[in-house]
């Protein structure tokens, strides 16, 4: 493969009628490289006598271009990396037609930039010229589209997850601006607290909440559900009135109370998707060993990433997928470290990681090995070892088995 390989043409200076003619009805593929507006692809066939490199804008001159693939007459395959969104559009458009869609890995395109050429560079025709030489390696699989309930979950994950990031910020910003204005509160109440959530909505800062002590007092109580006694109502107000915090302008009341009516809507509708979540996996009789083990929403989540445990062949592929699984780099007397190789998507990695540490807490055989096995200096990777454990679990446990701790962990007293 040479440098200028690599020069494409415009789709509208490609004279189609003579692809045709060469073509004969024989089946072709086509290799995209996926982008925002410029999109290039290779246009070949199983012998590669001919091979066509060009290029068009998306989305103005796609339809043109769908139009003139239709054209040829012959069976189409369609070659995609498997990036983000910016593909969907055109893989719907080919799935109308009736292309056979393959899925192209883009990491591997990437680590590939210099395999054929020699040259350690990657442009967009570059990257297509090399997605159809895997195409012809055999290096690319059939595309797997999402089923209506996988779509569904990934809506319902994508908006859980902005209620909760939202929040999040939201009350690490509360926890600056109250050190400020209103510190004694901080020690009284937690930031997540919906009776200081309610408080600042309703004044917006210690000194409205000041002068009206009693009103505030009720609302409190009326607010906590009769939870926050009436000790505590009373040092709150008493903060509230005392306070070393700077007095709030009328702009920067105004500030607290709109943070504060933000993070009580990012809470009740992150809530809300929450719930949502549940009720698609308790709507699979197959998933209740799986949300037991692991919790209803990472059981969700696991599913909106493509991650089904019962899509696997084996436990040892589900936990690569993960990206669970471990890497060496060793070079003659040099043995390297084994380290995760973190392949796949790190949000599934942070909810299975929570999901081992409400296992350890609540499992005994698990703490009980995690407690002979937990490095003092680095905990964490034992925590990894236990996630680790957990994700082959999940392979068999969404078959319907029963988890079994003592079958992954191993507890056998030692002679006293």
């Amino acid at each position: 493969m040479k440098k200028h390989s690599y020069h494409s043409k415009k789709i509208n200076k490609i004279n189609w009628n003579t692809v045709k003619e060469t073509l004969s009805g024989e089946e072709i593929a086509l290799a995209i490289d996926l982008a925002k507006q410029r999109q290039y692809a290779m246009l070949f066939n199983e012998d590669a006598s001919l091979s066509v490199l060009f290029h068009w804008q998306h989305p103005e001159e796609t339809p043109m271009m769908l139009k003139t693939l239709k054209s040829l007459g012959c069976p189409v395959v369609v070659i995609l990396e498997s990036t983000s969104t910016y593909g969907d559009a055109l893989r719907y458009q080919f799935r109308k037609l009736g292309f056979t869609i393959h899925q192209a890995s883009a990491k591997r395109v990437h680590d590939a930039r210099e395999v054929y050429d020699g040259v350690p560079s990657l442009h967009d025709a570059k990257a297509a010229t090399i997605i159809a030489r895997f195409y012809r390696d055999g290096l690319t699989k059939p595309w797997q589209e999402l089923s209506v309930n996988e779509r569904t979950l990934g809506a319902l994950r994508r908006e859980y997850e902005i209620h909760q990031s939202q929040y999040q910020r939201n009350k690490n910003r509360l926890e600056a601006y109250l050190s400020r204005h209103w510190p004694e509160v901080l020690y009284l109440l937690d930031l997540d607290s919906v009776t200081l959530e309610q408080l600042l909505i309703n004044y917006g800062s210690a000194k409205e909440i000041a002068a009206n002590a009693e009103k505030a007092a009720r609302e409190m109580k009326c607010t906590s559900k009769g939870k926050l006694s009436q000790d505590k109502i009373n040092k709150i107000i008493e903060s509230a009135v005392n306070t070393l915090g700077v007095p709030c302008i009328e702009g920067e009341r105004i500030f607290l109370h709109v943070l504060a009516k933000e993070m009580k809507h990012s809470r009740l509708h992150g809530h809300c998707a929450k719930k949502a979540l549940e009720a698609e996996v308790d709507s699979d009789e197959e998933l209740f060993e799986l949300g037991c083990l692991i919790g209803k929403v990472t059981t969700a989540v696991l599913l909106s990433y493509h991650l089904d445990p019962r899509k696997f062949n084996c436990a040892h592929s589900h936990q690569k997928a993960m990206g669970l699984n471990l890497k060496e780099k060793s070079s003659g007397r040099y043995v390297g470290q084994l380290k995760l190789t973190k392949r796949g998507n790190s949000k599934v990695r942070q909810y299975l990681y929570y999901a081992a540490l409400r296992l350890l807490q609540r499992d005994a055989i698990v703490r009980q090995w995690y407690l002979r096995k937990v490095d003092p200096k680095a905990k964490n990777k034992t925590v990894i070892a236990v996630m680790r454990k957990l994700s082959k679990a999940l392979w068999h446990v969404a078959r319907v088995k029963k988890y079994d701790a003592s079958l992954l962990f191993s507890v056998t007293q030692k002679a006293g």
